[in-house]
């Protein structure tokens, strides 16, 4: 096991404990380093940017309006954050809107009714079909629903996965397209607490600007390496986007078996809007079917309405259509048609998009396959591996990504 009941002699200039270095200071890798701290191991966190939580980020606008600029919703069953969040004494906004249920405006047409059946129809559907490896597509194209009904649920689908329904597995459609009013909320004053919160615990060992460039290994040793030092140690936890993999290099080569999983990890693509209000409107939420994505108007402290409306877009084609990547102006346009009870300051728009960072490259993971988790149950020598896309049904979800670490932590402990 490794804890500090097995200690090796002293290293020069150390103390001869057990040592970890974590690769990574989102969610997953502050959790694994939290779960080794507490049991005795002396950890290093290195993280490539200059803040911490990863894809887990809030910011505040001029008019004190909290917006996450990546990962928001903790999801009916969602256990893992929420007991974290009780742990340091996070509180939550309940947001007043609901995840599960969105106003569907334009396309061909549905009603809140039609679409609830049509997605009970799908679900029921999906059970009788355990285990089909057919994509949503091709399984909500199977199904007597009224077409209206599936263009709003390949609607959900594409946002909700940030990919074309063609590469999402039709297993994750009752996840991703249930319609419920189950809360939904997210971390009292911006989710990036949280990881702000467990990096307080683990105080000078979090190093910010230290890109992992290299990672050298053996059976019970590892030397990990940044621009401008390396940090030897017992164990690693590898808690970076597969995406971002091929920026380390890993001496030896990774085995194939684990190399080939990762390499199955498909990642989708995101961006969101958040407009500042004139004055705040109460919760709200409502999806453009046509041009995929959604927005909302939400409550925050003391379930107070925020004077920000949200919106989120998934898939390329979505991104391109809105046109992203010239900046907010064309999807501003949209919104406003869509959200013509709104007084949107234009002016104050805050565009957030993960294409362009260079240590994800991409929003979240689309239906990585079993053999993904499979692959990283167990620890690879001293490595183990984590992140929301390690993490089977949980993944692309901060409950995954809290999850992964623990288990990438736990499975260290045990060797």
């Amino acid at each position: 096991m490794l804890s500090r009941s097995r200690r090796r002699a002293p290293r020069e200039g150390g103390s001869g404990g057990v040592r970890a270095v974590v690769a990574g200071a989102g969610l997953a890798g502050l959790v694994a380093a939290d779960e080794l701290a507490r049991a005795g191991v002396e950890v290093t966190v290195l993280e490539a940017r200059s803040r911490m939580g990863g894809r887990v980020w809030s910011r505040e606008l001029p008019n004190g309006a909290v917006i996450e600029m990546g990962a928001e919703y903790i999801l009916p069953g969602n256990t893992a954050v929420r007991e974290l969040a009780d742990r340091f004494g996070l509180g939550l906004w309940d947001k007043g809107m609901r995840y599960g249920w969105r106003d569907p405006r334009g396309g061909a047409g549905t009603t809140h009714e039609e679409l609830a059946a049509a997605v009970a129809e799908a679900e029921r559907a999906l059970a009788a079909r355990d285990g089909t490896r057919e994509s949503c597509r091709d399984f909500l194209d199977s199904l007597d629903i009224p077409p209206g009904a599936r263009e709003a649920i390949l609607a959900r689908v594409e946002i909700s996965c940030a990919n074309s329904a063609d590469r999402v597995a039709a297993a994750d459609l009752a996840g991703v397209a249930h319609i419920d009013r189950e809360p939904s909320p997210s971390i009292a004053g911006g989710n990036q607490r949280l990881a702000l919160a467990l990096a307080a615990e683990l105080g000078d060992a979090v190093r910010l600007d230290s890109p992992v460039e290299a990672v050298a290994w053996s059976g019970d040793r590892v030397r990990v390496a940044t621009a401008g030092a390396e940090a030897e140690a017992d164990a690693a936890v590898i808690a970076v986007p597969a995406s971002v993999l091929d920026r380390i290099t890993f001496e030896p080569p990774l085995p194939e078996q684990l190399r080939d999983a990762l390499a199955m990890v498909e990642y989708g693509h995101a961006a969101k809007l958040f407009v500042p209000l004139a004055e705040p409107a109460p919760p709200s939420a409502v999806m453009s079917v046509p041009d995929r994505y959604w927005c909302w108007t939400a409550t925050g402290d003391g379930d107070r309405p925020q004077p920000v409306v949200s919106a989120f877009a998934g898939s390329r084609p979505a991104l391109g259509a809105l046109g992203v990547e010239h900046g907010p102006d064309r999807w501003l346009d949209s919104l406003g048609r869509l959200r013509g009870d709104l007084d949107l300051d234009r002016d104050g728009a805050v565009l957030s998009t993960w294409a362009d960072d260079p240590w994800v490259r991409a929003a979240y993971s689309t239906s990585p396959p079993p053999a993904v988790a499979e692959a990283v149950e167990r620890p690879t020598g001293p490595l183990a591996f984590a992140g929301e896309h390690t993490a089977g049904p949980h993944a692309a979800l901060m409950e995954g990504a809290i999850r992964s670490g623990q288990r990438a932590a736990g499975s260290l402990l045990r060797r």
